[in-house]
């Protein structure tokens, strides 16, 4: 066998074994085999939609334990992202007006200004969000299924996919680490899927 091939064996197991280790793995939609579950994270300003293959809005999503959960996520305002995504997906994501009455009816109301108007100034200042999965409850990433947050820019051409383990029982909860204006404190989905 020729240093070669040897290196490139090499560098695949090598980037298999840290991408194993990092719980995170990144697949092309449709690509790759035992995926137990896909689901497509939608994330907008101040929260996030979650919508299974079907295009059904998942408000908590259950998996066993061991269960390899695929995750497409994606941010809202990202024409080309969204375009790249199944039509069952685009055409279930709520209109903007859904979305902005259902931040006000989880997040409290400003005690200076008006929601709408931080609302539209934060689409123009802050357009990115993010995305992290990680235990309920805790502050940093540490122990059972995690995904390590994930940058989802307005300006991305396509989302970001990744694959994820549910190696420990618990709820996990969806969090947007990039501040994104007033209601970036209230941007996740606490308990959105949990292991059994």
């Amino acid at each position: 066998m020729s240093p070669t091939v040897q290196r490139r064996e090499f560098l695949t197991a090598l980037g298999a074994g840290i991408a194993g280790l990092s719980g995170c793995v990144g697949n092309l939609p449709g690509s790759g085999d035992g995926v137990d579950r896909t689901i497509y994270v939608g994330a907008y300003h101040w929260g996030f939609v979650m919508f299974d293959d079907s295009g059904e809005e998942q408000e908590r999503v259950s998996l066993q334990r061991n269960d390899v959960l695929r995750v497409v996520s994606f941010n809202t305002l990202s024409s080309q992202a969204m375009q790249s995504l199944p039509p069952s997906i685009r055409e279930a994501l709520p209109d903007h007006e859904t979305l902005e009455e259902r931040n006000e009816e989880r997040i409290p109301p400003p005690a200076d200004g008006d929601f709408h108007e931080l609302l539209e100034e934060a689409n123009e200042q802050y357009p990115d969000h993010s995305l992290a999965i990680m235990p309920s409850g805790q502050v940093h990433m540490g122990g059972g299924m995690m995904m390590h947050s994930v940058a989802l820019p307005q300006s991305a051409t396509r989302p970001v996919v990744r694959q994820l383990g549910a190696t420990r029982r618990g709820d996990y909860t969806l969090s947007c680490l990039t501040y994104c204006g007033y209601g970036h404190p209230y941007m996740e989905i606490d308990g959105g899927i949990v292991v059994t």
